[in-house]
């Protein structure tokens, strides 16, 4: 699926009700870019993908404050970085204090000749008692999707070329994000 001119698949699993665009400080560069987020129903973010690079094309600027209410069967995995000379992986591990363990998000940057997007997936199913259990875990769970990788972060090299037909469809567009009220779900 696309919208605006750039492939969405990545943000679209079998949870995903809601497609929403917005605007998004990124720390490490200093600088708010476009960003198009996935939700499930409860309005929590699944994935996102961040534009940092635009396309030339004015008619491919992503248009901001456009929620589209979506239908999906398959998990789009890493094809809306398919055309991305070089990937980098890294992830953001997070302390589960309730559970006593730790969790992660998995965030891909995709490279053309310099940084143009970057993937955020919140979904990742893990759950480890340790650093190395961890390690394990998204090694094995990126190898399903088939990826090795042997450090964090890394490299991927043998990123699968078959790009995954992903069945979407839009159900309705809303252009409501601009309320307030809307908005602040998501500061």
């Amino acid at each position: 699926m696309k919208l605006f001119g750039y492939n969405v698949d990545s943000l679209l699993t079998p949870e995903v009700m809601y497609i929403v665009t917005r605007r998004i400080f990124v720390p490490f560069l200093a600088e708010e870019f476009p960003e198009i987020i996935s939700l499930d129903t409860n309005l929590n973010i699944i994935r996102e993908l961040i534009i940092i690079k635009d396309h030339l094309l004015k008619g491919n600027k992503i248009q901001i404050g456009y929620k589209y209410t979506v239908n999906s069967k398959n998990d789009g995995k890493l094809s809306s970085l398919n055309d991305c000379k070089r990937i980098v992986f890294g992830i953001n591990a997070k302390l589960l204090k309730s559970l006593n363990a730790l969790s992660t998000d998995f965030i891909f940057f995709g490279f053309k000749n310099e940084l143009e997007k970057i993937l955020i997936l919140h979904d990742i199913p893990i759950i480890a008692k340790d650093k190395d259990e961890l390690y394990r875990e998204i090694t094995k769970y990126l190898a399903s999707w088939g990826i090795n990788i042997s450090s964090i972060p890394a490299e991927i090299s043998n990123m699968p070329k078959n790009k995954i037909n992903v069945k979407s469809k839009i159900i309705d567009i809303d252009y409501a994000l601009f309320s307030s009220q809307f908005s602040s779900n998501f500061t």
